[in-house]
């Protein structure tokens, strides 16, 4: 098989030619025949924007021997083709909700002079695929997919759902993603496959439906739930962000064992069932109706509860908090125990 030729075009140039039909989608290679909600076709005009980097485009040459004409075949990349086209004709509007405030809700004609160029101007990474048959370019494809590495249930998700939810927890991950490396929550590998994604996720979930055993399937429904809509989404973000700015403020936990993931998750809703409390979480403990924060009570219990998990023998009355620390991270005995005991630590009732 010949390889593919390298064959970059500006948006500007690759929108003319599809309204040239030099260029022009192929629904037998389309993959899904879902189509892109506004929120992710926004999104990725607003990857453009940024100029940061889009996945490649692969287009097959063909050439009609009756007409003489050649057209480039869309192998892969028909849904970033249509949501680019679209924008170019001012048949598609930015979400209101854009990271690029002067761009919030507007149509390619209503951007500035500067949007603009940076829009017609983006390079657009494109592989050719000349002289060809079908045939070797399905194989190619598969021998493509073969080297990829599997997606986990994060990455699937994303890539499923296209809503209102999925942006929410994109958008907070953006939000938390620096404080959740400084906190020593995740590493850098851990947030590049969406392991922060799963951590808000799962806290959601108990904020909406109480503290559970989440499985996949749990998440995939809460996805679901909410994909058209998610009428909570200011109340859990202000939320999140009061208890985020609450551990933040106490660097003596930072970095250590209450800072495991599963420890964590169960730090987040305790720290936020204490400042606020809500009804989901009210069979975990009883949050006080006035929550009166004595810092250094809370320092203290805190490390106590983190020297209890490094110690090979810890003391007796810690040691439920660290059997339900070491085992069955997922079960909602196991979460529920966490968050007891973080809650009380948060008061002065631990010591």
């Amino acid at each position: 098989m010949i390889p593919p030729v390298q064959s970059p075009m500006t948006v500007a140039d690759y929108c003319a030619a599809m309204d040239r039909n030099e260029i022009a989608p192929n629904n037998e290679y389309q993959r899904s025949d879902k189509v892109w909600p506004p929120a992710a076709r926004s999104f990725f005009i607003e990857t453009i924007l940024l100029g940061y980097p889009s996945p490649k485009i692969f287009l097959f040459q063909k050439t009609d021997l009756k007409s003489k004409k050649t057209v480039k075949e869309i192998v892969d990349g028909q849904q970033r083709s249509k949501t680019i086209h679209e924008f170019f004709h001012n048949r598609m509007s930015l979400s209101k909700r854009s990271e690029i405030e002067t761009a919030r809700g507007k149509t390619y004609d209503q951007l500035d002079d500067h949007l603009k160029g940076r829009f017609l101007t983006y390079q657009l990474s494109i592989d050719l695929f000349v002289s060809v048959s079908t045939a070797e370019i399905r194989q190619a494809f598969r021998r493509l997919n073969s080297y990829t590495v599997p997606l986990n249930p994060e990455e699937l998700r994303h890539a499923d759902y296209q809503g209102e939810f999925k942006w929410f927890v994109y958008q907070l991950t953006r939000d938390y993603e620096e404080s959740i490396l400084h906190l020593g929550v995740l590493t850098e590998k851990h947030i590049v496959r969406m392991q922060d994604t799963k951590l808000f996720a799962e806290c959601i979930h108990a904020l909406i439906h109480g503290v559970k055993t989440t499985r996949p399937k749990d998440l995939d429904n809460l996805y679901k739930e909410f994909d058209k809509e998610f009428p909570p989404a200011e109340a859990i973000r202000a939320r999140l962000e009061q208890a985020m700015g609450f551990i933040t403020d106490l660097p003596e936990i930072h970095n250590g064992p209450l800072m495991k993931p599963h420890v964590f998750y169960a730090l987040l809703l305790a720290v936020s069932h204490s400042l606020a409390p809500t009804e989901p979480l009210g069979d975990v403990f009883d949050a006080p109706t006035q929550f009166v924060f004595d810092r250094n009570v809370a320092v203290t219990n805190l490390t106590a509860l983190a020297e209890a998990l490094e110690v090979d023998s810890p003391e007796e009355k810690f040691v439920p908090f660290v059997l339900a620390c070491a085992s069955k991270t997922n079960v909602d005995t196991q979460r529920k125990t966490r968050i007891q005991w973080l809650g009380k630590a948060l008061q002065s009732s631990l010591l």
